[in-house]
């Protein structure tokens, strides 16, 4: 009873009913109105003939005779100039114009079932007397008895099916409810693959559960991603931090020993590992979106300018060569800064792994509404199986792990494109890799 108290479906049930209720009653009452007005008026028009018929028999004929023909739930009387009764129905008052009064004291030769409790009554002058006629109402009577009959009838069902109706939507809304209760208890429980449950129907509570559903995926991703960076970061910190620990303690214990040089390799170590923190610390910062406030209307051009020759002695040094065709004037909303170590990461992994004498191309040209990026290179490329797996965190296809790098790279890059709203992909340059990224200009 409690619950059914409380249920949204019961209450709306309860408003409509009194809502279809009291339209109901509405109907009926102006129903009423408008059948008994419809039959008042008849009865007048016919009052009124008989009376004109009576009142020209009165010119020829005495009032007992002219009203001799006035019978059944009709009733007549005739009145001097003084009020005094002269032939008919002694409780009609000698009063000109029309009233309904009660019944009672009248003598109606009706039916017992047809018994009239109100009398519609009609005065008029005739000569120096006053002929007064009134009929039964039963007939208006009876249809409003009937109307109300149908109106307590309605209301009946209507509150029936009503009662019904609440009962059968708040048993349904009830039991997706639980169904619902139950997925989000499951899921807080650990279940994280579990979903609110679908009907198809498209309905409210369809669309609010695509909605959660939709927040839940958002969850299971990031907590997944925690875990794979806590267990990443375990792996991949491990092997400097050994390292560090051993030429530290080398170069404690070994006073011949080239001291230098050990502290030198040990500072690499450590400058290696606070990379990794710093790149994790961008990457989350960026996945959170705490710097969207700072965006502002950026030239990518100029961005793709600066970065490829900041890059240029590097490419010399590599024994690689770098050609650009950005066309001016590209314009997006975005933060300067992370779009520029975005490109730069993409710069410097075609460096680090196109090889000697490999080429690198970088250009931007306008797409209808779009700005598309793209940074190419002729070295071995990403096998298309792994494309999708090195945008995660420290994924290295290189098992040894022998080439610097933290394994942050494409997942920074990808953590800026999906925040200023770009498409990243991958793609194979025949031969060498092929990075697109496509902005909405602004």
């Amino acid at each position: 009873m409690i619950a059914l108290r409380r249920s949204i479906a019961v209450h709306l049930a309860a408003l409509f009913f009194l809502l279809f209720a009291g339209a109901i009653g509405g109907a009926f009452a102006a129903s009423y109105w408008f059948v008994r007005a419809e039959i008042v008026s008849r009865m007048r028009a016919d009052l009124a003939a008989r009376a004109d018929a009576i009142a020209s028999r009165l010119r020829t004929q005495s009032p007992e005779i002219a009203l001799s023909s006035e019978t059944g739930r009709r009733v007549a009387a005739v009145f001097d100039a003084n009020g005094a009764l002269v032939a008919g129905q002694p409780a009609l008052s000698p009063v000109v114009g029309w009233r309904e009064i009660a019944a009672g004291p009248l003598h109606l030769d009706e039916e017992p079932e047809q018994e009239s409790e109100s009398v519609l009554r009609y005065g008029r002058r005739v000569g120096e007397r006053i002929l007064v006629v009134g009929e039964g109402m039963h007939i208006a009577e009876d249809t409003g008895e009937a109307l109300l009959a149908g109106l307590l009838s309605s209301w009946a069902f209507v509150a029936l099916a009503g009662c019904a109706g609440a009962a059968l939507i708040a048993w349904r809304v009830d039991r997706r409810v639980r169904r619902t209760e139950e997925a989000l208890a499951s899921y807080a429980g650990g279940a994280m693959s579990t979903r609110l449950p679908l009907t198809g129907s498209g309905d409210e509570l369809d669309r609010m559960a695509l909605a959660v559903n939709a927040v839940l995926e958002r969850v299971a991703a990031l907590v997944e991603t925690i875990r794979q960076v806590t267990t990443d970061a375990a792996h991949d910190l491990k092997t400097p931090i050994t390292r560090l620990r051993h030429r530290l303690a080398e170069a404690e214990n070994s006073p011949n020993a080239d001291v230098k040089s050990i502290i030198s390799a040990a500072a690499a170590d450590a400058e290696q590992i606070v990379a990794t923190f710093d790149a994790l610390l961008r990457i989350a910062q960026v996945e959170a979106g705490a710097r969207r406030a700072r965006f502002d209307l950026v030239d990518l051009s100029d961005v793709l300018e600066t970065v490829t020759d900041a890059y240029g002695p590097d490419l010399e040094q590599a024994g690689q060569h770098i050609e650009t065709a950005v066309a001016p004037g590209l314009h997006v909303r975005g933060d300067r800064d992370l779009l520029a170590q975005a490109f730069a990461n993409l710069v410097e992994n075609a460096i680090r792994h196109a090889g000697c004498g490999a080429h690198v191309s970088v250009s931007a040209e306008a797409r209808g509404s779009s700005a598309q990026l793209v940074v190419s290179d002729s070295g071995p490329g990403i096998p298309e199986a792994d494309r999708a797996r090195v945008l995660q965190r420290f994924v290295r296809l290189e098992a040894s792990r022998s080439t610097p790098g933290t394994g942050l790279g494409l997942t920074l890059v990808k953590a800026v494109a999906d925040m200023h709203g770009a498409t990243l992909s991958l793609s194979d340059n025949w031969p060498g890799l092929r990075v697109t990224i496509r902005f909405t200009k602004a």
